[in-house]
């Protein structure tokens, strides 16, 4: 792969089209363009007229807004497990290209810290594998097995993580960044909310696109920054500790020789960092990925940084990348924990006092190195004035074209006005979807107006 960023197509809104690069097969053609032609017209086949209950409803956005609808075999329930459930799916949309039914595939739980708030509230996310590769309503930039839907239980925008991977699409060092998109879902019949759509993180040729296969002592390897894995089990994925921090393999790994040497690279990324040697630093980490995701995650003042979902890829003669963006529901200002959800304040480089997230990487090359700082500010000067205001006008209309979606999804979904994870208490207290969306704009504009004037002075000194 080239140090380069392989650049993608466009993380699609909702209600925008784009073109499938594999089509339904022609035999199931005429059966998917009668469904779609229902849809459109019915609504859903799930709808019952005169039925006020959401879960017997389809919000009347069809022609703007992708539904999925799965079906599990006997309808058997999706445990809270790891459990895959054989399942079809059918797909959904204005634009019959995008449409699909029953479409094999199986359906389980997924995640960590959201599978807990799952059994908590009710609303879980899912990842999908399909039977055959497929690109649901042409999101991906090639079809692939497998796809995720996440709940976004905590964040009642349900757009922060559209923001951060939209600025991760846009920041050229940044090699790979998830498609995304905000879809309507019935499960068994009922209605079951608005997700988001995504790509699942794995080494693949149009996401991850590195060499795992080998055999040698020398392997490509993508792993995640993973608080989690200090509990891992035999039946998770492979893991190690470098310093104060886990990391788990998401990627394959054939034997203790390549383990030992993914380990000992991030030991010796680690101990370049530490010591500010930005020779070794450069001969061991794509510089561009490292400064462009530190703005991502500095801009978002996403709390997990340091904690879990912070990936890095590494091809065979290649250096450490620092990609794809992932899990910023509690960004934005969303965690009462960092600042009171204040967006003011440098986190990712400076890190809190004995604060189990924090990203010992950035801290130690923002707070103690000129060099990075100095690298940071001026990318900073190239993006505050282009890149940034995209990202906030892309959530503004996004925000507008979903409102009606999600005012239906909270009819079903009693989360407003109430705690769901870490929100700050002005957060938990808005009553409306265009609150919450006003809310994360706002902040947004605030968080890049307080930023320019950080750095200013930093660059003044």
């Amino acid at each position: 792969m080239d140090d380069a960023k392989n650049k993608r197509k466009s993380i699609v809104t909702v209600g925008e089209n784009r073109t499938v690069k594999r089509s339904v097969p022609t035999t199931l053609t005429a059966i998917v363009l009668l469904l779609c032609s229902l849809l459109m017209s019915c609504g859903s086949p799930n709808k019952q007229d005169g039925n006020e209950n959401p879960k017997n409803e389809t919000p009347d956005t069809l022609d703007t807004t992708p539904v999925i609808y799965i079906n599990t075999a006997e309808e058997k329930e999706i445990p809270v497990t790891k459990e895959e459930v054989d399942c079809t799916v059918t797909l959904a949309h204005k634009d019959q290209e995008h449409c699909a039914t029953d479409l094999s595939a199986t359906v389980r739980c997924r995640g960590n810290g959201s599978m807990t708030v799952g059994k908590r509230t009710g609303k879980f996310p899912y990842k999908l594998k399909f039977a055959r590769k497929v690109n649901p309503f042409g999101l991906g930039d090639d079809a692939e097995k497998d796809w995720v839907l996440l709940a976004h239980v905590g964040d009642q925008t349900m757009l922060r993580n559209f923001a951060a991977k939209l600025l991760g699409e846009k920041l050229t060092g940044i090699p790979y960044s998830p498609n995304v998109m905000l879809v309507n879902v019935f499960l068994n019949g009922e209605y079951i909310g608005v997700y988001e759509l995504t790509e699942q993180i794995e080494v693949k040729d149009c996401r991850i696109d590195i060499h795992d296969e080998l055999t040698g002592k020398e392997n490509g390897f993508l792993i995640e920054l993973d608080a989690y894995a200090a509990t891992a089990t035999d039946d998770d994925d492979p893991s190690f500790l470098v310093g104060n921090h886990y990391y788990t393999i998401k990627s394959d790994v054939y034997n203790e020789h390549q383990l030992g040497y993914i380990r000992n690279y991030i030991t010796q990324a680690e101990a370049a960092i530490y010591a500010g040697d930005r020779d070794a630093i450069s001969q061991l980490i794509d510089i561009n990925s490292l400064v462009d995701m530190f703005l991502l995650q500095e801009y978002a003042k996403n709390i997990d940084v340091g904690f879990s979902s912070f990936y890095m890829y590494k091809d065979i003669d290649g250096k450490l990348f620092f990609a794809p963006p992932w899990d910023f529901d509690l960004a934005f200002g969303n965690d009462a924990r960092l600042d009171n959800g204040s967006y003011e304040e440098f986190y990712v480089g400076t890190g809190r006092k004995d604060f189990r997230q924090n990203h010992d990487w950035y801290i130690a090359l923002y707070s103690y190195t000129d060099w990075f700082k100095e690298l940071v500010k001026t990318r900073w000067a190239e993006i505050t004035d282009t890149v940034i205001p995209e990202v906030i006008d892309a959530v503004k209309k996004t925000a507008s074209a979903i409102e009606t979606d999600m005012q239906f999804n909270y009819k079903h979904w009693e989360f407003l006005g109430k705690k769901q994870q870490q929100e700050p208490k002005e957060i938990v207290n808005l009553r409306t979807y265009k609150e919450h969306a006003d809310y994360l704009i706002r902040w947004m504009e605030n968080r890049k107006a307080w930023l320019d004037t950080a750095f200013s002075s930093l660059q003044n000194q």
